[in-house]
């Protein structure tokens, strides 16, 4: 059995539809929006009792790396990040607690699709954006590491390609190439924090 969720919202009907398929079911991943706070570190357990700390969104934040972990073992392999901006502790108070724990609003894009890798590998593949999603006449941003102008050849890893070719996207780009010959890690691609470090701070949790 298939069942197929659309418009998921919260994604709960899908969790209640795969008890019904079973394991020999499937119900379909596509694309989610998460949006959160997250830390540079793990929390301390005496600042996630902090009640004020607590109610300020912070000292309940995931640290990012481990937030990464969830997301890859419940299938969104390769999460992409579309905003991230650092928050401002303006209460001296708070900033003492917290020391040199810092904080960051940001906004996941998450696909569930089979083959994507947990690293960006490169099989020599390019896409071409048609300017044809609404509202992006002239570029479009699949996240804040991919921007692709209009006409524009863009060289793209192989989970980049999967995200524009096995998705509500497809007819909006060409691709060109294929999975056959591997040419190893996709250059730019790293393990640090993905976070932006400079910008606009903002002082809201969320």
């Amino acid at each position: 059995m298939r069942i197929l969720d659309l418009g998921s919202g919260s994604g709960r009907d899908c969790f209640i539809a795969s008890k019904l398929v079973g394991q020999k079911g499937e119900v379909p991943g596509g694309e989610m929006y998460f949006s959160d706070v997250y830390c540079d570190r793990r929390i301390p357990n005496h600042l996630k009792e902090d009640q004020v700390l607590w109610g300020e969104c912070l000292s309940g934040a995931l640290y990012w790396n481990d937030f990464l972990k969830i997301a890859r073992n419940t299938g969104f392999t390769d999460p992409r990040i579309t905003e991230s901006r650092p928050i401002a502790i303006e209460n001296e108070d708070l900033e003492e607690k917290l020391g040199e724990h810092t904080f960051f609003s940001v906004t996941y894009r998450l696909f569930k699709i089979e083959g994507l890798e947990e690293d960006c590998e490169d099989y020599g593949q390019a896409v071409r954006y048609k300017g044809t999603i609404e509202n992006h006449p002239h570029s479009f941003d699949l996240d804040h590491h991919h921007n692709f102008q209009k006409g524009k050849i863009e060289p793209v890893c192989g989970n980049t390609y999967l995200m524009l070719n096995q998705t509500r996207f497809k007819g909006d780009f060409d691709f060109f190439g294929d999975f056959n010959t591997h040419y190893g890690i996709f250059e730019g691609c790293g393990g640090e924090m993905p976070f932006a470090i400079d910008g606009t701070q903002d002082n809201s949790c969320c």
